[in-house]
């Protein structure tokens, strides 16, 4: 498979700029595309901002910045921007009809074996790839906003792609301290879905007059929205022991879930018996206790002195 140097990115918005910077800070040479030139010169200026903040917590050192900042160039015309790249990330509206016909421009413009991501958030990469000539090398790369600052991607096959590019793209994306979750091919992947649950309820409770939209912020960023960041859902269902929240089913007059209580039947009640979800043998545990309650902490004092709590 050819080596990737160049990368376009096509759609240099919200998304699509914090990609480009991304690639450019680990030292891949970007072509970022934009349809005017004011969105384009917003763009570099962005680009300028996020390299000085970067730069300004120590992300990156003075001289990786300026050269992070020297391999990004901006177009306003898509051909030339995606001509000579290697791989090609499209980074559009979420529009099904606009990204299929991206696609099957992109396709007639780059030749495989190029390799051509789009970083929908809820379409299925089978249905973007519908137009195009050669969907065997298309595939998703969903970044979390903002993507230069959020470590994860869920990488994503189309029913036509070729599975041998998925460890190729994933890999070279782990190399850029990339937290990397390969999924199906389903609307809204992993991370969307979780949040949509998330929000319908939000709203639910705001709709029946039970809180108001910042007593639910304050819940999610004070609480257990604090404490996910750390252990998830499974490692904080191992942490407060699978006995424990078998019982809670049981006391409310519910069957537990299947998983945990083939777990429990075992003896497998999480942190507490050395596993569940997870494998805790007692050193792994102990060191993963300190450091979350280091960093709940790190974070309490935080508050505390920019005076939110």
């Amino acid at each position: 498979m050819k080596e990737i140097h160049q990368v376009a990115v096509i759609g240099a918005g919200l998304m699509g700029l914090g990609i480009g910077v991304e690639y450019a800070r680990f030292g891949y040479d970007v072509k970022l595309f934009n349809t005017g030139k004011t969105s384009s010169e917003a763009a570099q200026q962005k680009a300028q901002e996020i390299l000085d903040l970067m730069l300004k917590t120590r992300l990156m050192t003075r001289a990786g910045a300026n050269a992070a900042r020297k391999r990004l160039t901006y177009y306003t015309d898509v051909k030339e921007t995606a001509v000579g790249a290697d791989l090609v990330v499209e980074s559009v509206l979420e529009n099904l009809p606009l990204k299929q016909a991206v696609f099957a421009e992109l396709d007639a413009i780059c030749p495989p074996p190029v390799l051509l991501c789009t970083n929908t958030s809820s379409l299925r990469v089978t249905e973007i790839a519908a137009r195009a000539k050669h969907p065997e090398r298309i595939l998703a790369t969903h970044y979390t906003q903002p993507p230069h600052f959020a470590p994860l991607v869920e990488v994503v096959a189309g029913d036509k792609t070729d599975p041998e590019i998925v460890p190729v793209v994933a890999g070279m994306l782990r190399k850029m301290n990339k937290m990397v979750v390969v999924c199906e091919d389903t609307p809204r992947f992993l991370q969307n879905r979780i949040q949509r649950a998330i929000g319908q309820e939000c709203q639910a409770m705001v709709d029946e007059g039970l809180a108001t939209p910042e007593m639910i912020d304050n819940v999610i960023c004070y609480g257990f929205g604090r404490r996910m960041g750390y252990t998830g859902y499974f490692k904080r269902l191992d942490l407060i022991g699978l006995d424990f929240a078998s019982g809670l089913d049981k006391a409310k007059g519910l069957p537990p879930w299947p998983p945990i209580a083939e777990h429990v039947a075992k003896g497998e009640t999480g942190m507490a018996s050395g596993k569940g979800f997870y494998d805790w043998p007692p050193a792994k545990r102990e060191e993963f206790l300190l450091w979350y309650h280091t960093e709940l902490i790190r974070l309490m004092q935080q508050d505390i002195k920019r005076g939110e709590i």
